[in-house]
C-alpha cells in the first residue's frame, strides 16, 4: 500500500486534501475573489507592539526565554490570562499551546479510546474533525437551529447511543459566531446544554477563537463561565481559546481552560508532541496583556472588520434570489448560505472559480455520512469591502442560472 492509499483511509483528511487542491486552482490568479480562506486580515495585526515586545523580552530575559521551558507553559503567561479571563482559574487549570487545534488534539487523545463516540454540530470545523478521526473515534454530527445545537435532537441521539452501548466521551460545541455557520448559542440554550450534559455525564468541549469579535448586539457569557461561576462545576466543561484571530495566526498562540486533573494528561501529551511551548512568544503575549494593549487592540479590530460584516450583509440581502437563506451573525468572520432548492456548490465550485469567485463548500464541514450539499462558507474578513460587493453579485448570479435550470 502506498502512501496515498494510507492517507485515503482517512476521510477528514481526504477532505482537507480537496480544500487545498480547490484553492490551488485559485492561487495566484488575478483579479481572484477569494470567500474561501479563514485569515484575519493582516490590517489588524499589531505589527509595531509586537516588534518592541520581541525586542523587549529577548533583552530582558532571553537565557531564560530562549531556553527550553516549562511543558505546561510560562507562568507569567499564565498570570496574565487569569487577570484577564472572567472565570475564576488556578495556575493549574491553564495548558498553553501552539495553537487551539494542538489543544483540541491533546483533549481528545487523553479521553478517547478507539470507537468512542464524540458529538459536534452540524456543520463544524474540519480542523477539529480531522483530530477527532486521527484519534479513532466515532464523529455524530446534531443539526442547529439560529440559537446553536437543537438540544431535542442531541438529547435523542445520546439516548439511541447509549441503548446500544456506545460510550460517548464529549461534546464539541464553537458557541460562538460558529465556523463555519456564524451562528451563536443562545444563554438559555448554553444553560440547558450545561444541565443536560450534567445529567448525562458527558463531558463539553467548548471551542472559542471568535468570541471577542462582535461587532453588534450584547456578548454571551461562554459555557465555561457559566458552569465554575453559576454551576460551580469545574469539571464539565473544558475550553480552548486562541490568539489567532486577534493578534496573528503566526504567533501559534493558544490556551485551555479545565479541570487540573485533566490538563496533567493533556499536558503529558503536549510533551509527546512539542516538548514546550515557544518561550519567547508565550512570554511577549504575557507582556501584551498585561501592559494593558489587549482591551484597546480588541476595540480597534471589532471598528475593523464591522463595516465588512455590514458589506457583506448589505450585499446578500440586495443580491442573493429568495431561495438562499443565509445567516446573520454579529461577530465573528463567517457567513453560512444554503437552499432548500437541489444545488450541489461542490459541483457548482468550479465554474464559479472560472467567474474569479471561490467558496468552500458546505459539505467539507461534516462528517463522514453526514455531508450536505446544498451549503457552503463565506469569509468576509480577508477581501476588500469592494470585493465582497463584486464576488456576492457575480456568486448570486451564477446561483441564480443555477436555479432557472430547475
Amino acid at each position: 500500500m502506498n502512501l496515498k492509499d494510507l492517507y485515503s483511509k482517512s476521510t477528514a483528511g481526504m477532505k482537507t486534501s480537496m480544500i487545498r487542491e480547490m484553492l490551488a486552482q485559485t492561487k495566484g490568479v488575478p483579479g481572484m475573489i477569494s470567500f474561501a480562506g479563514g485569515f484575519p486580515s493582516p490590517a489588524t495585526f499589531p505589527v509595531n507592539t509586537l516588534n518592541e515586545l520581541f525586542q523587549e523580552v529577548v533583552t530582558e530575559s532571553g537565557s531564560d526565554t530562549l531556553q527550553y521551558g516549562a511543558s505546561e507553559g510560562d507562568n507569567e503567561l499564565k498570570k496574565a490570562l487569569i487577570s484577564w479571563e472572567n472565570v475564576s482559574l488556578d495556575t493549574d487549570e491553564l495548558l498553553i499551546t501552539n495553537g487551539a487545534t494542538n489543544g483540541i488534539y491533546y483533549f481528545t487523545r487523553t479521553l478517547i479510546n478507539p470507537g468512542d463516540v464524540i458529538l459536534c454540530e452540524g456543520p463544524t470545523f474540519l480542523g477539529s474533525v480531522v483530530s477527532f478521526e486521527a484519534s479513532g473515534a466515532e464523529v455524530i454530527s446534531i443539526d442547529m437551529d439560529n440559537q446553536g445545537i437543537q438540544l431535542d435532537l442531541l438529547e435523542d441521539k445520546i439516548k439511541e447511543l447509549k441503548s446500544i452501548g456506545k460510550t460517548i466521551k464529549f461534546f464539541y460545541t464553537i458557541p460562538d459566531f460558529q465556523n463555519p455557520t456564524g451562528i451563536t448559542m443562545s444563554l438559555e440554550r448554553r444553560h440547558d446544554l450545561i444541565k443536560l450534559m450534567q445529567k448525562e455525564q458527558i463531558l463539553i468541549l467548548e471551542d472559542d477563537p471568535y468570541g471577542e469579535l462582535r461587532y453588534s448586539g450584547e456578548k454571551v457569557k461562554s459555557l465555561i463561565e457559566i458552569a465554575r461561576n453559576e454551576y460551580n462545576d469545574k469539571k464539565i466543561v473544558t475550553t480552548v481559546k486562541s490568539f489567532s484571530k486577534i493578534l496573528g495566526p503566526g504567533l501559534r498562540m493558544a490556551y485551555v481552560m479545565a479541570d487540573k486533573e485533566l490538563i496533567k494528561p493533556m499536558c503529558s501529551w503536549l510533551q509527546k508532541v512539542i516538548v514546550n511551548p515557544e518561550g519567547v512568544t508565550q512570554r511577549v503575549v504575557a507582556k501584551y496583556i498585561s501592559k494593558g494593549y489587549l482591551e484597546e487592540h480588541i476595540k480597534s479590530i471589532r471598528e475593523f472588520y464591522k463595516p465588512y460584516q455590514v458589506a457583506i450583509i448589505d450585499a446578500l440581502t440586495k443580491y442573493m434570489p429568495n431561495e438562499i437563506e443565509f445567516t446573520k451573525p454579529e461577530g465573528g468572520i463567517f457567513i453560512w448560505l444554503k437552499t432548500k432548492k437541489d444545488i450541489n456548490f461542490d459541483e457548482l465550485f468550479s465554474e464559479i472559480v472560472k467567474e474569479k469567485v471561490c467558496y468552500i463548500p458546505g459539505s467539507k464541514f461534516y462528517p463522514e455520512h453526514y455531508e450536505q450539499y446544498n451549503c457552503l462558507r463565506l469569509n468576509f474578513s480577508y477581501p476588500t469591502i469592494e470585493q465582497i460587493y463584486d464576488g456576492i453579485k457575480i456568486l448570486s448570479e451564477k446561483i441564480q442560472t443555477e436555479l432557472s435550470k430547475l
